[in-house]
């Protein structure tokens, strides 16, 4: 979490159970991905944790955890997002349009992983949050697409539990924006992992459902 090692550490280890829980859900494999979700934000957060106790020797020490964390953010969740809820979404129209994002969503993970290896990210406190800095402008168009894949497929979801999952999301970037721009990348990853403990309450109800 942005606010500090011990916070991160905690929600790492919430997330985490959340997750082996969710697990214990899973009735098919096309599930895994959508049930991994809550293990890959406590990663992390856990990465986001060891980075609070880095920084302070100075933002070269920043490098590594750094760019771990932002390769998650940047690089694995808008491949991630639509494929995840593409896999579990039961109604074939909704699904066309979540798979149709995929491509895009290839696109910027390959975009972001160049643009981290040319110019890696540094980190260091801003306030009570972390800043993540590449001196490096993102592509504005890279930036829409990356925000369409992420966002958007919960919200085209036929489960009102995924929807909710992308109102948090959405409602974290907003205000991420708006409240925290130096720090954007970092609090909206919280309310990203915040809104992944929706999936324990998806997968409960979605097992219970009659299968198409």
């Amino acid at each position: 979490m942005c606010f500090s090692a011990t916070a991160s550490f905690s929600a790492a280890g919430l997330l985490a159970m959340t997750g082996i829980a969710t697990l214990t859900q899973v009735k098919k494999r096309a599930e895994l991905p959508l049930a991994l979700t809550p293990l890959f934000f406590a990663v992390q957060q856990a990465v986001e944790g060891a980075l609070w106790l880095t920084v302070p020797e100075g933002r070269i020490h920043s490098l590594l955890l750094a760019n771990i964390f932002s390769a998650m953010a940047l690089v694995i969740w808008p491949v991630l997002i639509p494929l995840a809820v593409a896999l579990v979404e039961r109604e074939a129209p909704r699904r066309l349009v979540m798979l149709l994002l995929l491509p895009a969503g290839i696109g910027v993970a390959v975009y972001s992983a160049g643009t981290t290896l040319a110019h890696p990210y540094l980190a260091w406190p801003v306030g009570y949050a972390l800043t993540y800095v590449d001196n490096h402008s993102y592509s504005p168009t890279m930036l829409a697409t990356y925000l369409i894949c992420t966002c958007l497929p919960p919200l085209l979801s036929s489960s009102r539990t995924l929807n909710l999952f992308g109102v948090i999301v959405a409602a974290g970037l907003g205000i991420a924006m708006l409240a925290f721009y130096e720090d954007f990348v970092s609090v909206w990853c919280f309310f990203a992992a915040l809104a992944s403990f929706t999936l324990l309450v998806f997968f409960r109800d979605h097992g219970r459902a009659i299968p198409l």
